[in-house]
């Protein structure tokens, strides 16, 4: 067996699915054999493999069991010569695999090897190849100097950026979405260390690998996509967080012990990391939290408002309460608003839904009529609780819908040319779904064929033919295209890969991606489910 490719997953099917397609066509000419290890996904990531990748060899999970423990259950099981470690969220070149698997035979010396990891909008994804960290280079980091001097060795030395991207270099780590290892190395060494539960455990494999003498390259003569974090563009959890930088504690205590010979102290690098920690909490908690906040400043607004309006702007008529019954009556108005908004999931599922926000200000208002009628205790006037609905009407649901039509371009729609490059039957079919989806405002001017021989001009189900894949750049010019969309069933991932840089970078369209085509026969549901992938995002012509 040449090579084991070991993919762990998570509920992310659309991006599995793909993977696992273009691991199979870069792995055509070798002998090798694929592990999805699923760590109790609750989409259909399983049934994805299970039907339309059946020669894969799946594990299923009944927990998250995490990155590491996860990779080593299938490296207990693995049988080839050299182990891929890949991420589900990524699309592999034509000639990945071979062109790595040569390197590793011509490099006895070298225990892993990564190639050049680029992000959608075709930028090199920095975590593809680093050093590893020092107090110095965390600060650099987090004080933005490795951002203004990227070309310095000093301020650069966290993610190399003074190296130049397109050299092969030998490095001390790179990152666990690519990993390429020789099954030699991992004997020598061990698996991954299963005390690191997300992100740290390459790192750490990476400087085992490298204290045992094995050397570890950055090779940048082939690429993938690494769709990191497209999945779901939402804030990261504090969760997530926390796990991050106790992962880097980890790596501290576990290779920077107080017998190591640093230039730094243990404490000090410690003390680093949970700054770093703090900082992130505090950006995170601010962007998780201001729709929140929002919504509180304007409830307590409204309740002033409907307290004036009841009592005819003057509060000389109001009841001769105490500052704490005051204090009291502006805090359960408040929590039982923002409990009813919690659970009717306006902070998370339905967020920025002004119908959902209208339905949350009715039960809240609901509530506070059964506590003032019912609890002697919360004697408060209804008639300001029904003026202070009324604000929260206007503000709480009134922002939000506000924000859906004029962001989401729903009362001043901005129509947006658009081309589908794949196969005129995928792009005949892409075209019913986005009648019934959030692009339907997309006016679809044609089609760019991907099959060779295909007639340019045929029309198909009122969609025509409007050139070949060749001529992609004139035709976006000539039509003054604002969107390409890519078909991944009919259009080749590595073909994907190379349109930016065909295009050109400085006036270039949108570029979305879509994985899968839905069925001809697509549900309702399909419809709302289908999503585009941005990427090589730039300018309009």
């Amino acid at each position: 067996m040449d090579i084991s490719v070991i993919i762990v997953s998570y509920n992310v099917s659309s991006f599995l699915d793909q993977a696992l397609t273009t691991v199979k066509d870069a792995a055509r000419n070798t002998k090798y054999e694929i592990f999805v290890v699923d760590n109790a996904s609750s989409d259909d990531s399983v049934s994805i493999v299970k039907s339309k990748h059946p020669s894969v060899k799946l594990i299923e999970n009944k927990v998250n069991l995490g990155f590491g423990r996860a990779n080593n259950q299938a490296l207990k099981l693995a049988s080839g010569k050299y182990i891929l470690i890949l991420n589900p969220d990524t699309v592999l070149s034509h000639d990945t695999l071979r062109i790595m698997i040569d390197f590793l035979d011509s490099h006895p010396e070298t225990g892993a090897a990564g190639c050049k990891v680029i992000n959608p909008d075709g930028s090199l994804q920095l975590a593809c190849r680093r050093g590893f960290p020092t107090p110095g280079g965390a600060f650099f980091k987090m004080v933005g100097l490795s951002n203004l001097f990227p070309k310095s060795k000093t301020f650069g030395a966290y993610n190399l950026t003074y190296l130049d991207p397109d050299s092969l270099t030998e490095v001390d780590a790179i990152s666990g979405s690519f990993m390429m290892l020789r099954k030699q190395t991992l004997t020598e060494v061990g698996f991954f260390d299963e005390d690191f539960f997300m992100y740290g455990e390459d790192l750490d494999l990476c400087y085992r690998i490298k204290q045992a003498g094995w050397k570890i390259y950055y090779v940048p003569w082939t690429e993938i996509i690494h769709f990191k974090g497209e999945s779901t563009k939402t804030v990261p959890s504090l969760k997530s967080v926390r796990v991050f930088y106790d992962a880097m504690q980890i790596f501290v205590d576990k290779h920077h012990s107080k017998e190591s010979k640093l230039h730094f102290p243990r404490w000090l690098l410690i003390t680093a990391i949970y700054a770093v920690m703090g900082c992130v909490y505090g950006i995170n908690l601010l962007k998780n939290t201001r729709e929140p906040i929002r919504d509180l400043v304007l409830l307590n607004i409204s309740l002033v408002l409907g307290i004036f309006m009841r009592f005819n702007i003057s509060l000389d008529n109001a009841p001769e309460y105490s500052n704490v019954q005051w204090v009291s009556i502006f805090v359960v108005y408040s929590m039982l608003y923002m409990t009813t908004f919690y659970f009717l999931g306006i902070y998370h599922r339905y967020r920025n839904s002004s119908e959902r926000a209208l339905l949350g200000v009715f039960i809240g208002f609901l509530f506070n009529i059964f506590i003032v009628n019912f609890i002697k205790e919360y004697n408060f006037s209804r008639l300001a609780s029904f003026y202070s609905w009324g604000f929260n009407t206007i503000f709480i649901s009134g922002w939000r819908f506000v924000f859906e039509e004029l962001y989401s371009g729903k009362a001043v729609i901005r129509v947006k040319r658009a081309i589908i490059v794949g196969s005129i039957s995928d792009a005949v079919t892409l075209r019913n779904v986005f009648k019934n989806s959030k692009y339907s405002s997309y006016d679809l001017i044609g089609c760019i064929e991907t099959t060779p021989g295909a007639i340019r001009g045929r029309e198909v189900d009122g969609l025509h033919i409007l050139g070949l894949i060749n001529e992609l750049s004139d035709i976006m010019h000539e039509y003054s295209i604002d969107v390409a969309i890519m078909a991944g069933s009919s259009l080749p991932y590595s073909k994907i890969l190379s349109i930016g840089r065909k295009i050109g970078t400085l006036k270039r369209p949108e570029f979305k991606f879509v994985p899968e085509i839905p069925d001809h026969d697509a549900t309702k549901e399909l419809h709302e489910q289908i999503t585009l992938i941005d990427i090589l995002p730039g300018k309009v012509i």
